[in-house]
C-alpha cells in the first residue's frame, strides 16, 4: 500500500512551495525513487497546493505539471478540485486556459480526457461546463457530447446536452444514439431527462417505458435557460 504521508517530503515541498521555487521542486521530484515519488504525489495534491493562492497554483501548474503531465496533471486536478470546492480556485486563468486550447486541436488527447472527466461533473454552472468545453474542444460539438455524456451527472451537464441536443436537431438519429447511451446510466435523473428530451425532440423511436405525462407549455419552458430547465428537472423527480 502506497504512503501517504512523510514529513520530510512535505517540509521539501512546502519549503519549494514558500520561496515559489517551482524549478527546484521539479529538480527534486524527478529525483525520488518511484515510492518516494508516489509519497510526495499525494503530500502535493493534499497538503501543498491547496494552500497556495490561486495565482500561485496556476504558476507551479505551468512548470510542473505542464512539464510532464503524465506524472504531475492528476496531482494538480485533485487539489484543483479542494480549491474550487472552497471558492479558492476557478478555471479562468490564462495558464489554464492555454492548456486546454493547447489539446484542442488533437483528435485524440489523454490529458483533455483526464481534465474534463475530473472537472466537469463539479462545476456549479452551466456557464462554467460551456466555457470549459468551449476551451478543450472548440467548436466540435460531436466531441464536447461526448464528454457529457460519459461525465458523472451533474444537472449543468444535463443542461449543456440538451442546448447541444437543440444544435443537432436536423439529426434525430444521432439525438437517439446519445440518448440511449444516456438511459444506460440507469439512474433517476438519467430516466427523467431521456423522457424529457424524447418528448421534446418527439423522438417516437427512442423506444421504452416513459410514462412522464409533459404539457408543450411545460416543454417550450426549459428554453428560457438553464433555470427553467431545472424547474422542469426538479419538478419530476
Amino acid at each position: 500500500m502506497d504512503k501517504r504521508y512523510d514529513a520530510v517530503i512535505c517540509g521539501k515541498l512546502q519549503g519549494f512551495a514558500r520561496i515559489a521555487d517551482w524549478a527546484g521542486m521539479l529538480a527534486y521530484l524527478h529525483g525520488l525513487s518511484n515510492s518516494a515519488f508516489r509519497t510526495a504525489s499525494y503530500v502535493m495534491a493534499e497538503h501543498v497546493l491547496p494552500p497556495l493562492e490561486a495565482d500561485t497554483y496556476w504558476e507551479c501548474f505551468h512548470t510542473v505539471a505542464l512539464t510532464n503531465t503524465k506524472a504531475f496533471l492528476m496531482t494538480f486536478l485533485k487539489a484543483a478540485l479542494q480549491k474550487y470546492h472552497e471558492g479558492t480556485l476557478d478555471f479562468q486563468n490564462c495558464i489554464f486556459v492555454d492548456f486546454a486550447w493547447s489539446t484542442a486541436e488533437e483528435s485524440v488527447s489523454l490529458d483533455r480526457q483526464k481534465t474534463l472527466k475530473a472537472l466537469l461533473p463539479v462545476l456549479r454552472s452551466s456557464a462554467e461546463v460551456q466555457g470549459m468545453l468551449d476551451a478543450f474542444c472548440g467548436t466540435d460539438n460531436e466531441r464536447k457530447l461526448n464528454y457529457l455524456i460519459f461525465a458523472d451527472e451533474s444537472m449543468a451537464c444535463y443542461y449543456v446536452i440538451f442546448c447541444l441536443l437543440r444544435q443537432i436537431d436536423h439529426a434525430p438519429n444521432q439525438q437517439v444514439k446519445m440518448l440511449r447511451q444516456i438511459i444506460h446510466r440507469s439512474t433517476p435523473l438519467a430516466y427523467n431527462f431521456v423522457s424529457i428530451m424524447r418528448a421534446y425532440f418527439g423522438l417516437e423511436q427512442l423506444k421504452g417505458s416513459y410514462s412522464l405525462n409533459l404539457q408543450p407549455y411545460e416543454l417550450s419552458r426549459i428554453e428560457n435557460g438553464y433555470d427553467a430547465f431545472l424547474l422542469l428537472m426538479n419538478k419530476i423527480k
